[in-house]
């Protein structure tokens, strides 16, 4: 049998296929606070992410490393990020003499869950920080109609993976749900779903788009009348 050429031994290297599968992420674009979710840089950075998803179903030693890179899978959004110098809250103190607010920055949303499901409108919520309670703040809206498509997509290899991906680095690890929908004030909502009972959806390693979809479909199969769901960061 034949020696492997330099490009096998090269991808047949753990430590250096982790490296050439880490190139592309040097070309993620850094979205700012007030960036439109439909960007151009935002569709960029999913279009990165996707392609080193793919890379994964090349062959098993691709699919090993990739599972196998911590570095990687925080880059897929499959396994959390605490030091990227970015939390929910808005401001932190420095244990110093003066112990003055510094103002942080937002969390990284997933692009891949901003731009393959755009109904879902994933964005940050400017909220005043009395308002907000000193956090950053970001929504999600999912309405019933987006259910039978949450099935189809779970069920394919790439969406089981998808499922699996936490909503933003640094993770959030509670959502509170609300009632989503426009009212006309002049019909008579009588007996209507007004308040959802047990409205939070929490996971305290982080939340991923299957913590999401698992809950909405509870609430939507406990709320039939219910047409739209509002999930909101805490």
């Amino acid at each position: 049998m034949e020696p492997p050429i330099a490009t096998e031994r090269v991808f047949a290297t753990t430590e250096l296929l982790e490296h050439i599968l880490s190139l592309p992420l040097e070309d993620l674009c850094r979205i700012q606070y007030d960036e439109d979710p439909r960007s151009v840089r935002t569709y960029a950075n999913n279009d990165t992410l996707l392609h080193l998803l793919r890379c994964s179903e090349v062959n098993r030693t691709w699919s090993q490393c990739i599972r196998g890179s911590t570095h990687l899978q925080r880059a897929l959004y499959l396994h959390p990020e605490q030091t990227l110098g970015r939390t929910w809250d808005l401001f932190v103190v420095t244990p110093n003499e003066d112990a003055t607010p510094t103002s942080c920055p937002a969390p990284v949303l997933n692009p891949m869950i901003q731009t393959l499901f755009k109904t879902y409108h994933f964005r940050y919520w400017h909220l005043r920080p009395e308002v907000s309670g000193g956090r950053h703040c970001a929504y999600l809206i999912i309405t019933r109609r987006d259910l039978p498509e949450i099935r189809t997509r779970s069920q394919t290899g790439q969406g089981r993976t998808i499922s699996r991906m936490l909503l933003s680095q640094p993770p959030c690890t509670v959502l509170e749900a609300r009632i989503w929908e426009d009212r006309d004030e002049t019909r008579d909502y009588v007996g209507r779903t007004a308040v959802l009972k047990e409205p939070w959806i929490s996971c305290e390693e982080g939340l991923t788009l299957g913590h999401v979809h698992e809950g909405v479909r509870r609430m939507f199969g406990e709320y039939p009348d219910v047409a739209a769901i509002k999930l909101m960061t805490v």
